[in-house]
């Protein structure tokens, strides 16, 4: 009797940990994602990682006008160092000028979403976006999370300083995932 008990206390902290409703988006805001909520974080190794997300023109037309407002991410563990970076045009393989970047590591709540203010917001203009989340870690960590997949293939961008190359991460590890990192534009 008492392991039915256990199980059950388990799946309910799994299915509230992976929810996504404690993520809300502001009245009349569109939130910018390719992942479908927090299922777990990838182990990346000690050093320092910028994981990024894509927004390509062609996606940004309908926003021309708006402002990015907000950064969402869903933090696991807490890194040693975070920043929120946003930049522009780039290529299909790297992001262009960086236009905004915000060290967030004193306002983190670890083991949920995180939702840091652009300040000031940033005008949509019709051109790529890229979101980012710079971490470093002393030792091998989940810090930020992903789904599960199917990997959308701007949604799993990778930067390494120890090959100092952006990558995605399914080219990097095998594994087909999406980054928890959204934008809200409004």
């Amino acid at each position: 009797m008492k392991i039915s008990h256990l199980f059950l206390l388990l799946g309910l902290v799994s299915f509230t940990a992976c929810k996504d409703d404690d993520n809300p988006t502001p009245s009349g805001a569109t939130t910018l994602k390719y992942d479908n909520g927090n299922v777990s974080g990838p182990l990346l190794a000690a050093g320092e990682h910028e994981l990024a997300v894509r927004f390509p023109a062609s996606s940004m037309a309908d926003h021309v006008g708006k402002k990015l407002t907000e950064v969402q991410v869903f933090v696991g563990s807490l890194p040693q160092a975070c920043i929120i970076k946003v930049y522009k045009q780039g290529d299909v393989y790297s992001p262009g000028p960086q236009v905004y970047q915000s060290n967030v590591l004193s306002t983190i709540t670890t083991g949920q979403w995180n939702n840091f203010k652009v300040t000031p917001a940033i005008e949509i203009t019709g051109e790529d976006l890229w979101l980012s989340v710079y971490v470093e870690h002393a030792g091998q960590q989940p810090s930020i999370g992903c789904d599960s997949g199917p990997r959308n293939t701007n949604a799993d961008w990778l930067f390494s300083g120890s090959d100092q190359a952006w990558k995605t991460y399914q080219e990097r590890t095998g594994e087909g995932v999406n980054w928890n990192i959204r934008g809200v534009v409004e």
